[in-house]
């Protein structure tokens, strides 16, 4: 699987780095640097405001459809140029010129060299971001380092609008066949559709059901053949990663047992033991969370850290050799934490 088929599997990625390319990783053979840089280089893929209001990495020909489907109300332009500090008047003057500098990729340095003015160009990238007519693109692939370019400048021509409603049914589509099979709740809160919106959109699908969950009906055939995932298959999903943030926060057994999720997600603020929020990196053996983990570079060693969920966690300290070898390190150390003491007994 190439590294365009791997994103498209998932339609689209989390665009912070590394999440962006570790998450293509866990689903590939192998993923050279270059082959993940051609991406963005050789357009098959950009970064674009989607799902959430959250920047993702999604193959060219799907961005009009997934940001026209996901884009939100021109009514909250007013409170990001509140915060930005800027009037709507001074905001309309500054667009031409900011699009003009980014005809070619500039970093936020270079953007406020470009327009050397008072007000903060770089704010009004960003809202341009939002809107669809300004692209990010990546360089590091350890860390965030992005530039600001035209997305007229960069694909040629500016992003398709489509209809609000048939986008969302093309999204709805996409998901079902990435993630299927859903539910109704999991479509609604992957994409950041109200309930009914998600609802309508599913109905306009050629579904099947299972179990009350629903799948495409072209893949009902094979998803009756399906195996069992290998037990001892181990899989290493980064923050973020399209499959622990593919479903409702009531929706993750098939991956999770309930009584890990405290460990597996941060927990929303004022909400003592919620967890809808940020998935965390992930170790899965068979298929199920079995551990979390996080990294750390010094110098050129990746040093890895892992808390298992008990205290079998058998887990091959080789299924992060991959991971080293696409953030460019020289060596790796893993170390092995024991189990949260507080976590609940079966």
């Amino acid at each position: 699987m190439s590294a365009i088929e791997a994103l498209r599997a998932v339609v689209a990625v989390y665009s912070t780095h590394p999440t962006a390319p570790l998450t293509l990783l866990s689903r590939m053979a192998s993923l050279e640097p270059a082959a993940y840089r051609d991406l963005e280089q050789q357009r098959q893929a950009v970064r674009i405001v989607g799902m959430r209001g959250s920047a993702f990495l999604v193959p060219t020909d799907f961005a009009a459809a997934l940001f026209s489907a996901t884009r939100s109300s021109t009514d909250r332009l007013q409170g990001r140029l509140t915060y930005a500090n800027l009037d709507f008047e001074t905001y309309e003057r500054l667009v031409p010129a900011v699009l003009e500098c980014c005809s070619t990729p500039l970093t936020p340095s270079e953007l406020r060299a470009c327009l050397p003015v008072a007000d903060d160009v770089y704010m009004v990238a960003r809202i341009l971001a939002r809107q669809g007519r300004i692209i990010r693109v990546g360089a590091s692939l350890r860390t965030d380092q992005l530039r600001y370019v035209a997305t007229t400048a960069w694909l040629g021509q500016p992003l398709t609008e489509i209809d609000r409603q048939d986008a969302l049914v093309w999204l709805a589509e996409a998901y079902v066949r990435a993630f299927g099979p859903i539910r109704v709740a999991d479509f609604a809160w992957w994409s950041g559709s109200p309930r009914r919106a998600a609802a309508l959109a599913l109905e306009r699908v050629n579904t099947v059901s299972r179990d009350g969950l629903l799948l495409l009906a072209e893949d009902a055939a094979e998803f009756d053949r399906v195996e069992r995932v290998d037990t001892d298959r181990i899989d290493v999903l980064p923050k973020w990663d399209s499959y622990i943030m593919g479903y409702a926060p009531d929706g993750r057994q098939r991956f999770i047992e309930d009584r890990y999720l405290k460990l597996a997600y941060t927990s929303v603020a004022g909400s003592p033991g919620a967890t809808a929020g940020d998935g965390l990196p992930l170790v899965l053996r068979g298929g199920q969370a079995v551990a979390s983990w996080s990294h750390r570079l010094t110098g050129n060693q990746l040093v890895i850290s892992v808390r298992p969920f008990a205290d079998d966690p058998r887990l091959d300290e080789s299924a992060f050799a991959a991971i080293g070898a696409l953030l460019g390190t020289a060596t790796l150390a893993v170390t092995t934490a024991s189990p949260d003491p507080e976590l609940p007994a079966r």
